[in-house]
């Protein structure tokens, strides 16, 4: 069992020495037939190492240039691939009024509370209910700011009887009336009923009163509220006016958002006072043609996208940024706090979790976990153009919100750069620098894959015979002396035709003249020294060559013997 073992491993590491010896013949191969600019030349047989030394630069410096162009352009495609411009045919005949909700600093009536907390707490004990009453009065305007307060008060009424409803029943049992926030109101300049357009929201603002709001609030759900309020160029005023009773805080949004944390109030009114807000509406939509791009490349969500957990209607930045404030409560604290809508399986937050709710305020508030939430790809901003406070006409005081211009601006979100376009800008700096292309690209797999794989099966006994003869081969000498090697001149010998018999006597030398040692092949030598009278003094033999000298000469011949 061992002995195969063995065996099997000697054939797997045999199959790896002929698959690297085919990967080194097929890079050989690759090099001599690449279409690629300058390739060739770096693995040519027979070039100047010099020569394949500039092949080699001039192709690393063009593959380093077009690879850094392409970097950028791949940069640029993953931060901005997309362009806003104002879009010029766009007819608007109708436009939605924007949601402008009011909340009052006193959210709670007192005579309510009062005879709540009396009746149904207390058990008809008036210093009890004096001691419940602060609590239920907060509940209406409860809120992340406020949770350390009500769990402070929360602490002296703990009964039993509190917990037979939510914290959510309990504050909708002692809210303020609408009447009691809302006097007069005017929509188109035309006069409405207030209580009719202003629609209850219990949001993490406190208790407030909504116009045109998607959504109103109930003990036990949020419900839609119906179709928005529209503005036509012809109506007579683009207009919304309200007197309130009390010091309230004023939001404007789009219809199309859900009211919450997320926004700030634009106006701050104080009886007494004439406030008149001039608006603008900025209306931005994209294109379909950026459903290509990634969510982080367009920087923003399309409506039908992605479906949210809590808000499956359609994705909005506010309904994304309220859900993960929920899920984050929901998992700290394992309850979700009374001003959020009801959730089927999910436990409505108590007096014992409010303290929880104290401790973990910032970790729920924090947007950092809430990055996953981008910008809806259609969206609509107010912006106030005007704002006009005045305090010297108390006799009519009130709010207008109002249009300053028609038409409304509308931009459009297009795609600059997109996956075709990355593709062509690839293909033009690659194939410039180098000569690349897609087949380029398939060549190289083709030649480092499917080719190499093939040559080890059926190429295998050549393959095995060039790493054998690779292996066997001696390595070369190493000269290991320290002294500098002189050059000498290879020496190149004419080719001359042969002689006749004629010839040969008539050019037979001269006995009484030495011949020319210097004329070598045709070519001029270096003078050497003369070492004539050394030799003579060795050698004292006669010297005859055959045919070029009888057999009386007797001159002594000693050319032979000279270096």
């Amino acid at each position: 069992m061992k002995l195969k073992k063995n065996v099997k491993l000697k054939e797997i590491f045999d199959t790896v020495v002929i698959f690297r010896r085919s990967l080194i013949f097929q890079t050989k191969e690759f090099f001599q037939n690449s279409t690629l600019h300058g390739v060739r030349y770096i693995a040519e047989t027979g070039r100047p190492v010099g020569e394949k030394f500039m092949w080699f630069c001039f192709t690393s410096i063009g593959a380093v240039t077009a690879l850094v162009i392409i970097m950028s352009l791949w940069e640029k495609f993953q931060t901005n691939p997309t362009i806003t411009g104002l879009d010029t045919d766009f007819h608007n005949q109708n436009v939605v009024f924007p949601t402008t909700v009011v909340c009052p600093e006193i959210a709670f009536d007192h005579d309510r509370a009062f005879e709540v907390a009396l009746s149904q707490l207390a058990d008809n004990d008036y210093s009890l209910a004096g001691y419940i009453v602060p609590f239920l009065e907060l509940l209406p305007s409860l809120s992340y700011e406020t949770f350390n307060e009500a769990a402070v008060i929360a602490s002296s009424v703990e009964m039993e009887a509190v917990h037979q409803k939510t914290l959510r029943q309990w504050a909708f049992e002692s809210v303020i009336n609408c009447e009691d926030v809302l006097t007069e109101c005017k929509y188109r300049d035309e006069p409405i009923k207030c209580c009719e357009a202003f629609k209850p929201v219990y949001t993490e603002h406190g208790y407030c009163f909504a116009f045109n709001s998607r959504f109103q609030s109930t003990e036990d759900a949020d419900i839609n509220s119906g179709s928005p309020h529209d503005l036509y160029e012809t109506d007579k005023k683009w207009a919304l006016f309200f007197v309130p009773n009390s010091t309230v805080k004023i939001y404007i949004f789009s219809n199309e958002e859900y009211f919450g944390q997320d926004f700030n109030p634009q106006i701050e009114w104080s009886e007494n006072e004439v406030v008149e807000v001039r608006i603008s509406k900025k209306n931005t939509y994209t294109t379909d043609d950026a459903r290509q791009l990634s969510i982080g490349q367009r920087k923003c969500i399309f409506h039908d996208e992605i479906k949210l957990k809590y808000f499956p209607e359609e994705y909005t930045f506010s309904s994304c940024m309220k859900e993960c404030r929920m899920k984050k409560a929901i998992k700290l604290c394992k309850c979700l706090p009374p001003f959020y809508k009801p959730i089927a399986n999910v436990k409505m937050c108590g007096l014992n979790d409010l303290d929880c709710l104290t401790d973990y305020r910032n970790n729920i508030t924090n947007i950092k976990d809430c990055m996953q939430c981008e910008l809806s790809c259609s969206k609509t901003v107010y912006n106030i153009e005007k704002l006009i406070k005045n305090i010297e006409r108390p006799d009519a005081p009130g709010v207008l919100v109002e249009f300053l211009t028609w038409p409304i601006i509308r931009y459009k979100r297009e795609v600059l750069f997109g996956w075709v376009d990355l593709l062509v800008s690839f293909g033009g700096i690659a194939s410039l620098f180098l000569g690349f292309s897609l087949l380029s690209g398939v060549e190289i797999i083709y030649y480092f894959t499917l080719r190499a794989c093939c040559m080890v099966y059926k190429n295998r006994q050549e393959l095995e015979e060039i790493e054998e003869r690779i292996q066997n081969q001696p390595p070369p000498p190493i000269n290991m002396t320290l002294g500098m090697k002189s050059y000498t001149a290879p020496i190149v010998v004419t080719e001359k035709q042969p002689l006749s018999a004629a010839e040969k006597i008539s050019s037979s030398p001269s006995n009484d003249k030495p011949p020319d040692y210097n004329d070598i092949g045709g070519r001029r030598r270096k003078a050497d020294k003369d070492y004539t009278a050394f030799a003579k003094s060795m050698y004292k033999t006669p010297k005859t060559l055959p045919s070029y000298a009888d057999a009386t000469t007797t001159n002594w011949q000693y050319g032979h013997y000279l270096p």
